[in-house]
């Protein structure tokens, strides 16, 4: 839990404010009752209004003490714990984006999402309960036990008997409602789960008429939600109207019994009053624990879900060298890749190599790792056996930040995020000048945009998906990198825009390209084409060359010569 607690380092010096502030609130919560038992036995038994209204003075001077000591306490607890919760999101965002495709298959996408929201809120509000409750709460209660004995009086044992039936209560509501709250983040991951698919899959899910059966997907997942929630709250709730007749009965037994030490003149009227107000702090600050013993079963869920995620072994780590040569060359060294608990490799024994100023095609069937091949180069996950090797090193001996400035990777899916055109294109590159941008737009065909301000909505959804391929491959080739990869990223281009998009793509001088596609048109001058099947490469060569020799690849040719000899 250690590195749960780091972000709090840096905030001992208002954590140490809270305390003054809560010792001082306490202090002045303590006197009041000494006052009420002063006024009661001196003032109001000898008549003397005057010591009636300066001891008066003084507890209206101790509540505005108190009353800014709150406020303090407030203050400084709210920076605290929301500063930790923005901080320790900071530090989980950090993680996340180093995880690989291992880790985010161990740890879900809609669980990261609940885990950085929900369950750091978790944690938010209880290190803002702790800081406002639970210190408080022990000061309170022990000063208010010192305060009661030194009254001198022999009803203590009510409070001892009070307390007793409170840790009674609290057991039997804990031991009722603990195992729920890890049933509640489980149910919420699911939710999450189930609300993302749904608004991922509303295009299929209308053309397949399946509303229905979403939607009563969604509802029992929902009801179960509900279900659990009623069950947890319902026990938790009714511990409120039991305290408070237990902290009633306590009252009535002070009462009755003081009653009798009073008529035999052993305790006086005011220390009865004074003992009451004391036995009522003790209860409450037995409460104020006991409601934090209710919810640390969530705040353990909750921290141990995070501290998953800042615990969990990364599986691409950085290496130590930082220096990478100008125009270097990639090669593939008997490369291997199973996937997380798969059985079947998924690429075998792939060897090729990526040049300056030269480009390498690889196309094959759906799933045969044309997309692993290229997932291996930025190391978004590494090789099972075999090397990949930079200038006769490991890349795995370079720096993460060094290896992936070399590299320019277009993928399969084009992504834009939420802002303008501008923003979006400064991700490729992020001190490029308006001048630049324009000229990697007009590189790739972009011929659509009116200026660069230009909003782009959430993943770019006012575009369509060749439009966003063209933005996608703008802002790849808008920054200066010694290798570029583009997987499958001009399937929905046309065949002139995808021709006059890969004429401009020769300037990219000195560098090495690497196209992954199903298009022969897209491949067919390529300086070398890897064809690949069940995750071997089975021949390699120019288009002239494959054709005659490759079977696979003369297939592939047969079933698109007409939109080749289009395109010719």
């Amino acid at each position: 839990m250690k590195k749960l607690i780091a972000p709090l380092k840096n905030k001992i010096g208002q954590i140490f404010a809270i305390f003054l502030f809560l010792v001082v609130q306490v202090y002045c919560d303590l006197t009041l009752p000494q006052y009420t038992s002063d006024i009661v036995d001196i003032g109001i038994q000898n008549a003397n209004f005057q010591f009636i209204i300066d001891t008066g003075m003084m507890m209206l001077l101790m509540v505005a003490i108190s009353a800014l000591a709150t406020v303090g306490v407030s203050y400084f607890s709210s920076r605290v714990s929301s500063g930790y919760a923005k901080d320790l999101r900071k530090i989980v965002y950090s993680k996340v984006l180093k995880f690989s495709n291992h880790e985010l298959n161990k740890i879900s996408r809609s669980s990261l999402i609940t885990r950085s929201t929900n369950d750091i809120n978790q944690l938010q509000s209880v290190l803002a309960m702790i800081f406002t409750t639970i210190l408080f709460a022990p000061l309170l209660g022990v000063g208010s036990i010192i305060k009661a004995f030194e009254l001198g009086t022999n009803l203590s044992w009510i409070i001892f008997v009070t307390f007793i039936g409170v840790v009674i209560l609290l057991v039997i509501v804990i031991v009722r409602v603990l195992p729920y709250f890890k049933v509640i983040q489980e149910i919420m991951d699911k939710i999450n789960r189930t609300s993302r698919e749904i608004l991922i899959g509303i295009p299929v899910i209308k053309a397949f008429v399946r509303q229905d059966y979403e939607e009563e997907k969604f509802r029992k997942i929902n009801e179960e939600f509900y279900d659990v929630n009623i069950y947890v709250f319902r026990n938790m709730l009714i511990m409120l109207p039991l305290m408070t007749l237990l902290m009633n009965l306590m009252i009535v037994l002070i009462l009755y019994f003081g009653a009798y030490d009073a008529m035999r003149g052993s305790i006086l009227t005011g220390d009865i009053i004074a003992f009451i107000q004391y036995s009522t702090q003790v209860v409450t600050s037995f409460l104020m624990i006991g409601a934090f013993f209710i919810i640390l079963p969530r705040l353990l869920v909750s921290g141990r879900r995070v501290n998953e995620v800042l615990t969990t072994d990364l599986t691409i780590t950085d290496g130590e060298l930082t220096d990478i040569s100008e125009n270097p060359t990639i090669e593939f060294k008997n490369v291997s890749y199973k996937y997380p608990n798969s059985e079947k490799e998924t690429i075998k024994d792939i060897s090729f190599s990526l040049k300056p100023s030269k480009t390498t095609a690889i196309i094959g069937g759906t799933g045969s790792g044309k997309s692993t091949i290229l997932n291996l180069i930025p190391r978004l996950q590494d090789p099972s056996s075999g090397e990949i090797l930079i200038d006769g090193k490991n890349i795995k001996l370079f720096k993460l930040k060094g290896l992936r400035d070399k590299i320019s990777f277009t993928p399969q899916k084009a992504i834009l995020f939420q802002g303008d055109i501008k923003s979006n294109m400064l991700t490729g590159k992020n001190d490029a000048t308006d001048e630049e941008i324009e000229n990697a737009l007009k590189m790739a065909q972009v011929d659509f945009v009116s200026n660069l301000k230009e909003e782009v909505s959430q993943g770019g959804s006012n575009y369509s998906g060749g439009q966003k391929q063209r933005l996608s491959i703008a802002r790849a080739i808008i920054g200066k990198h010694d290798f570029y990869l583009f997987d499958d990223c001009f399937s929905a281009l046309d065949m002139n825009t995808e021709r006059l998009i890969k004429n401009n793509l020769k300037n990219l001088k000195d560098s090495s390209i690497l196209i992954v596609s199903q298009r022969i048109s897209t491949i067919i001058d390529a300086d070398e084409i890897l064809v690949i099947d069940n995750g071997e490469i089975i021949d390699r060569g120019t288009h002239s060359e494959l054709v005659g020799s490759c079977e696979i690849y003369t297939e592939i040719v047969n079933t698109q010569i007409d939109s080749m000899e289009a395109l010719s």
